[in-house]
């Protein structure tokens, strides 16, 4: 059986949600653009007889750069000409299929490009944020626009010139299951529910330097954290006895999202779960209740309601995730091979 899945490729954002504007902005543009210490010419390629311009690598190399930082990576100076290489190369890549695109007539209309420009805009607070944003990324509103709209157009005869011609075969996603079943395991999962007390942080304390107001709002917090040390092992106590731990979580839970359902936390998986809450949880019998344990947020007993052990993800339940996964595949493939064939007939002059 032949399927076929409508792939929409990713609209062009420039990483512009992740920027964090700062005092930098006001070096923004001053400083030359160099790689690996090496300063960049205006006109970094010519795509038949098209000029790119340096500030298409500047403003991914920035962009880049951002991203790699906020994850705690720094980008060395010898790393920089690969990476600018490699964004180049995708510009090139870009501006062909554009070309190709417009000698075929393909556009796409004004509003829907005003649009995607909205989306992005959407992101931040206000205009004078966004244009700050733009300016660390050595973008003007219009140089934005025209990225946008070449974007769009590249997609849309992608759409019509290659995703037509991807087909992916449901034996290939039976064959890519049965060969990646390791991929397909569903983590070990923990019905749980909790009774919880909430306690105060130290730091909650508030920002005051008067060394008097300081001490009383440390006593006040050390006084309510010991009362919600005694409402929980008072709880504790009333359990241990065989009261009901639904009707408990009731009554005196602090979580409102969940006392009502008897504490009730459904479905928990240990790795993306509260560390101390993942710790008890796995350690308890299916219906055990166990001790009073302290988390960040406060106090919690937790009660394990059942447990559902690692298991296959049956072919079915994933069939179109896979399927979709194997398009994707196949169109980047076509789209390379594309790409390649019009590289053979392009005039391309790279400058740098």
């Amino acid at each position: 059986m032949k399927f076929f899945m409508k792939i929409v490729f990713p609209i062009f954002t420039a990483a512009l949600g992740l920027i964090q504007v700062s005092s930098a902005l006001a070096d923004t543009g001053k400083q030359p653009f160099t790689i690996s210490g090496r300063p960049v010419p205006d006109v970094v390629a010519v795509v038949n007889g098209i000029e790119l311009h340096s500030n298409l690598i500047r403003q991914e190399m920035t962009a880049f750069k951002m991203m790699s930082a906020q994850q705690g990576h720094d980008i060395k100076a010898e790393s920089e000409d690969k990476i600018a290489r490699e964004i180049l190369n995708r510009e090139i890549d870009q501006e062909l299929i554009y070309q190709k695109a417009r000698m075929m007539n393909v556009n796409v209309p004004e509003e829907i490009v005003l649009q995607e420009i909205k989306k992005i805009e959407d992101q931040f607070p206000s205009e004078e944020i966004f244009d700050k944003a733009l300016a660390m990324q050595y973008l003007t509103r219009g140089l934005l626009r025209e990225k946008v709209e070449k974007q769009l157009v590249a997609e849309q005869f992608l759409r019509k010139e290659i995703i037509p011609k991807v087909r992916v075969e449901e034996s290939d996603a039976e064959k890519y299951y049965k060969d990646n079943k390791a991929s397909f395991m569903k983590p070990e999962m923990f019905e749980v529910s909790h009774i919880f007390v909430q306690t105060l942080n130290p730091a909650q304390q508030g920002k005051t330097e008067d060394p008097e107001a300081k001490k009383k709002a440390a006593r006040i917090i050390e006084g309510i954290n010991k009362d919600a040390r005694k409402k929980i092992d008072a709880i504790a106590a009333k359990l241990k006895k065989g009261e009901n731990f639904s009707k408990l979580a009731q009554e005196f839970s602090e979580d409102e999202a969940t006392k009502d359902k008897g504490g009730s936390l459904g479905t928990l998986v240990p790795e993306t779960t509260i560390p101390e809450i993942a710790s008890a949880m796995t350690k308890l019998q299916i219906g055990e209740t166990g001790t009073v344990i302290q988390s960040s947020f406060g106090y919690h007993i937790i009660r394990l309601n059942n447990k559902v052990a690692s298991q296959l993800a049956p072919f079915e339940e994933i069939k179109s995730d896979i399927l979709n996964m194997l398009l994707m595949r196949e169109t980047e493939k076509y789209k390379e091979e594309f790409v390649i064939e019009l590289k053979k007939a392009a005039d391309i002059k790279i400058l740098i």
